[in-house]
C-alpha cells in the first residue's frame, strides 16, 4: 500500500482514539453551588405507651406529709398523695399497735399489684381530683374535692355499678 494512504489514515485512527466525547466539565462557581446535603439524626423513638406521665398536684389543697383513711368497720383504706402527680392506695385491717402497719406500703414508687397496693396517676381539673384503680372485678373510679383535712369521693364500681360518696380524713405523719 501506498504510505501516503496509510500515513494519512494511521494519523486520523491515533487522533480520534485519544479524544473523549464526553462533554467539557462546566465548573460554577462557590457562591452558586448547592449546600452538601446534611444528614439528620434520626428523632428518638416515642415513649412507650405503658409510660404514665404525671402532672404535679401542686396547688391542688392536698396534704403530703400522711395520709388520707376511710375506715368502715375494722377496715381502713389508706391514701397517700405525691405532689408529682400520683397517689399510693391501700386497704386492709389496722389495729393500733400492729406490728405491721400497712401505710408503709404507701410509697412514691410503689409498685401497683403487691400488697394489695395500687399506685395510680391523679388528674386535677379546677377544684377536681380524679383517678382510678384495677380490682380484679373491675375499675373503680374516684371524683372528688379536697375540704380542708378531708377528701370527698364519689366511688363509683364499674363491675358492679354500684356509687358511693367517701370521705377520707387526713392523718398527718
Amino acid at each position: 500500500m501506498n504510505m501516503r494512504i496509510l500515513l494519512p489514515l494511521f494519523a486520523v485512527l491515533l487522533f480520534t482514539a485519544c479524544t473523549n466525547d464526553a462533554p467539557p466539565e462546566q465548573t460554577t462557581p462557590l457562591s452558586e453551588q448547592e449546600p452538601p446535603i446534611q444528614v439528620e439524626e434520626p428523632s428518638p423513638p416515642p415513649a412507650p405507651a405503658n409510660v404514665v406521665e404525671l402532672h404535679t398536684l401542686a396547688g391542688s389543697g392536698l396534704k403530703y406529709n400522711g395520709v388520707y383513711d376511710h375506715t368502715s368497720g375494722n377496715i381502713h383504706y389508706f391514701i397517700r398523695f405525691f405532689e408529682r402527680g400520683n397517689a399510693a392506695l391501700v386497704a386492709g385491717q389496722q389495729e393500733p399497735g400492729d406490728p405491721v402497719d400497712i401505710r408503709r406500703y404507701l410509697t412514691e414508687n410503689a409498685k401497683s399489684g403487691e400488697n394489695n397496693v395500687h399506685n395510680v396517676p391523679v388528674t386535677q381539673r379546677n377544684d377536681s381530683l380524679f383517678f382510678s384503680t384495677m380490682a380484679t372485678r373491675g375499675a373503680i373510679t374516684y371524683a372528688g374535692v379536697v375540704d380542708g383535712d378531708s377528701l370527698r369521693f364519689v366511688k363509683h364500681s364499674k363491675a358492679t355499678g354500684k356509687k358511693a360518696v367517701v370521705t377520707y380524713w387526713f392523718i398527718p405523719d
